[in-house]
């Protein structure tokens, strides 16, 4: 028991002789760095913030952009900051340069996918092909784009849902962006009867387009093309050139349009027809 008691008290004795210079280390290294480690953290957040905010910057820095630079410029300071504070500690440079190499080929490897989605959002970046705004359509999703991210592109489907779709599958898939044009040809197939004089139906029709506000005369003015004989009627495929904004309601007007317009002519739209043929037995 008294030889517990001498190391217990050898030790107090050799903490009481270090603890001088233990304060000194204390206020010297620990309280910069963290200083140092707090100021970065706070500069980081307020930086990332700064970039986010579409009043500031020029406008050519567009909302596509933002939130890719804003996490770059985040992720940069804070290690920036790491480095600082861990040299300031006492560490070595030429160490913490080996561990962060170290430290990078391991984390490398163990999160490949998460790398191939940031690969990704950079190629989303500088080729484009969808920003902020546009509609696109894919085999899995389709919807609004509202963020493309330093992982994952955010975009809104037409229930207002939200999804997060990491970057790679952005990128390797098929995508129809609809917001990119500022014209679209619209196309409606409509059946009419047999009955139907076609050279007068095709100019009623084409009449009825021109003389739409919207329709546009370039690159095309609107055209009438017999495109099939069906069972039960023939069908004429009706087509014009509109602005490519608020698609869904220009396309239905136009529909409506060209209803009116048989219905007004008394030309029938006919339903599907079976022809039965009986035979008596003689």
């Amino acid at each position: 028991m008294d030889i517990f008691l001498q190391s217990g008290n050898a030790w107090i004795e050799a903490l009481s002789a270090r603890l001088p210079d233990l304060l000194t280390y204390f206020a010297r290294n620990f309280l910069p760095a963290l200083v140092i480690l707090t100021l970065g953290w706070i500069v980081a957040r307020t930086v990332r913030r700064v970039l986010r905010n579409p009043k500031v910057g020029r406008r050519a820095l567009n909302a596509t952009l933002r939130p890719v630079l804003a996490s770059t410029v985040f992720y940069t300071v804070m290690a920036m900051t790491l480095y600082a504070f861990l040299t300031r500690m006492g560490i070595p440079a030429t160490s913490l340069l080996a561990v962060f190499g170290a430290a990078g080929l391991a984390v490398g490897l163990a999160l490949k996918d998460t790398l191939s989605h940031i690969a990704s959002g950079v190629m989303l970046i500088f080729l484009r092909p969808l920003e902020v705004g546009d509609y696109v359509d894919t085999p899995n999703f389709a919807g609004t784009v509202e963020e493309i991210g330093l992982f994952a592109t955010t975009v809104k489907n037409i229930e207002g849902v939200y999804l997060y779709i990491p970057n790679a599958q952005v990128w390797n898939t098929r995508l129809q962006n609809f917001g990119r044009h500022r014209t679209r040809q619209f196309i409606c197939n409509i059946g009419i009867s047999y009955s139907a004089n076609l050279p007068d139906v095709q100019a009623l029709l084409q009449k009825a387009l021109s003389e739409t506000s919207y329709v546009l005369d370039y690159p095309e003015p609107p055209e009438i093309f017999v495109i099939d004989f069906a069972d039960s009627a023939i069908i004429l495929s009706c087509r014009c050139w509109v602005p490519g904004e608020n698609w869904l309601r220009t396309a239905s007007d136009l529909r409506v349009t060209i209803k009116q317009a048989l219905d007004k002519a008394g030309i029938e739209i006919p339903l599907p027809q079976r022809v039965v043929h009986r035979v008596d037995a003689g």
